[in-house]
């Protein structure tokens, strides 16, 4: 094995001379300089200065108070012509010129070295200053028919303290040799992570860490197709002369525990999906499940190893879920999915909690704010009732709006508006009375938003949602609800019946990720708030409705709880917007509806504390 290191000869001479206007002898040495070649093949990489090998070797000559007192970039330049220095203590400082080693790159050897020498009157003094390669070498091997079975290869090796450097990913040319060229890196435990994809498009992934890593380490990664179809465990050899480590890894082209894991995280919580998990030949099902532990940013040896902590995990055929809660915000985690045994399915992932997620409640949410403004109808302008404060109306703050505007047209009707009849807490609650206005049906609703526009056609608009950012789990509230005969039933959707054709209600919540509200034209049915439009478009990430409205029981207020339901490919998502939707008759958008229908609502608020709910 070729050693990785080269030999810098330093010689210094002292040579006494006399001085003309004394008869003492000066201290003065001369410095001479020597440097064998090196052993280690050329090499180039795009982000180091053209042409860099490592072998330009440059020096620095530093007196005992740490200051240069000479310098070179190429030792070359000081070949064969003396240094003159006075007598005293120096530390020779030799080092490959243009590169730090202090970063990740592609065949960038970096070598250094350093001796101390002493000059002193009338002796001549000789040194030697041993450079060796200070970075560390990785390099990966492949045997010739694990060429044959698999499609594509990506490796990444990266450090395991993050911000040590930069992880470096190679997609082998499977086509090409069987060795990559060398990466380098600077001293620091590393993870190779891997992926071989085999002929019917199925991964085998696998990471492994490098611990004790030092400079002059060599890391030689062997992979080489297993025999019958299994794996084996990674086999190491080692030189402890050289400092070369091979590692052999055997991969079946049948990948066996394998998993995709992905993550999304809360301030507090984080919601684990494992897909696609498979098994190898007597692996054991028994107990799988997902494990965390905070992420440290110190190498973890089988001694000192942070225990992982279990968590409740569903599992549905070969996909596992589990959600994870009393986490630390601003924290970085990593989880797995494991079997009793300790074996484990797919690679160690990561994910890193957010700062802590403000918990905004519903302005407004008790109905006790109300007001009367002139606003524009369909005809002329009427005054119209608001479910708002008059500074909040004036100053542009309005949270919640009506469809009053709409109804107004012929006088004001407003079928929405605050009442003493039916009140859970305060002085007032809303109320929504559909009504048949000018021989149109105008459904009464109340809403997160602002009323568009309306006209005689009927034709009016909503611009649905006002901006929030807070993530909860549940609208909670109270409403009674008295439904009547729904009239226009032939105009609803045909995947629609309403049980002995009485009207319904609704109440509904979404949170929605956009840079503008969602606009709804009540005659574009493409633009309602379907639950297959919430669910088909991506800019909707959560939703949840009350499950009947059919009339309710009793004479009084009923409590309800809506839990929202987060799509799970969007869980780490922050919202922009929240839309929540009250109407004395869910169809009104069809203009199907009954005459009289009266929803009462009172006291709405979110809710924060427990476990999200996934919509799948």
């Amino acid at each position: 094995m070729k050693p990785l290191y080269y030999t810098l000869s330093l010689f210094f001479a002292i040579i006494l001379y006399a001085c003309q206007k004394e008869d003492t002898l000066n201290d003065i040495g001369y410095l001479r300089l020597n440097i064998n070649d090196s052993n280690e093949m050329q090499t180039k990489a795009a982000s180091l200065p053209e042409g860099y090998t490592g072998k330009q070797i440059a020096v620095k000559i530093v007196d005992k108070n740490g200051k240069v007192v000479e310098k070179t970039d190429d030792w070359e330049l000081w070949k064969d012509e003396p240094i003159e220095l006075p007598v005293g203590t120096y530390t020779i400082q030799a080092s490959s010129y243009g590169f730090d080693g202090k970063q990740s790159a592609e065949e960038a050897p970096y070598y250094y070295g350093e001796e101390t020498v002493s000059i002193t009157s009338g002796k001549e003094v000789n040194a030697k200053v041993v450079c060796k390669l200070a970075n560390v070498k990785v390099s990966v091997k492949l045997s010739d028919n694990i060429k044959t079975k698999f499609k594509a290869f990506d490796i990444t090796v990266k450090p395991q303290e993050t911000g040590a450097c930069d992880p470096i990913t190679i997609s082998v040319d499977l086509a090409g040799s069987n060795e990559t060229k060398a990466i380098y890196f600077p001293v620091t435990n590393l993870t190779v992570q891997y992926t071989l994809t085999n002929q019917n498009n199925e991964p085998h992934s696998a990471a492994y860490n490098l611990s004790d890593v030092k400079g002059n380490d060599h890391y030689i990664l062997n992979f080489k197709l297993a025999e019958t179809g299994t794996t084996g465990n990674v086999t190491v050899t080692v030189d402890e002369t050289m400092q070369e480590y091979e590692y052999t890894f055997t991969v079946s082209q049948h990948p066996k525990n394998n998993a995709n894991l992905t993550a999304g995280a809360w301030d507090r919580l984080a919601y684990l999906k494992a897909e696609n998990v498979t098994m190898g030949t007597g692996v054991s099902t028994e107990g799988i499940t997902f494990q965390y532990r905070i992420k440290t940013t110190t190498t973890q040896t089988k001694a000192d190893e942070t225990p992982w902590n279990d968590v409740e995990t569903t599992a549905n055929e070969n996909t596992y879920t589990a959600m994870l809660t009393g986490l630390t915000v601003s924290t970085t985690y990593e989880y797995r999915l494991a079997n009793a045994e300790g074996e484990t399915f797919g690679s160690i992932k990561e994910f890193t909690t957010s700062t802590t997620d403000a918990e905004t409640q519903l302005p407004n949410g008790n109905f006790e704010d109300w007001c009367v403004r002139t606003a524009t109808t369909a005809l002329f302008d009427s005054d119209t009732t608001f479910p708002c404060s008059g500074d909040d109306y004036d100053n542009g703050n309005r949270f919640w709006d009506t469809s009053n505007r709409g109804a107004n047209s012929a006088g004001q009707k407003d079928p929405t508006n605050k009442t003493t009849e039916l009140v859970h807490s305060g002085t007032y609650a809303a109320k929504l009375i559909t009504d048949v206005i000018a021989g149109n049906l105008a459904a009464a609703s109340l809403y997160t938003g602002d009323f568009g526009s309306a006209n005689l056609n009927p034709e009016a608009t909503i611009n649905f949602g006002k901006p929030f950012t807070s993530r909860p789990i549940a609208l909670h509230g109270y409403y009674k609800y008295t439904a009547t005969t729904a009239s226009g039933t032939d105009k609803l959707p045909s995947n629609v019946t309403l049980e002995g054709d009485l009207d319904q209600c609704a109440i509904f919540i979404v949170l929605m990720k956009s840079e503008n509200q969602h606009l709804v034209n009540n005659t574009k049915p493409e633009t309602f708030l379907s639950v297959e439009k919430i669910w088909e478009d991506d800019k909707f990430i959560a939703y949840g409705e009350l499950p009947s409205g059919a009339s309710t029981q009793g004479d009084g207020l009923v409590e309800f709880t809506i839990p929202l339901k987060y799509k799970e490919q969007f869980f780490d998502e922050q919202p922009t917007h929240i839309i929540i939707v009250c109407s004395a008759s869910k169809y009104g958008d069809y203009m199907v509806g009954g005459e009289g229908s009266t929803l009462y609502v009172d006291d709405f608020s979110l809710i924060y504390e427990g476990e999200p709910t996934i919509w799948e």
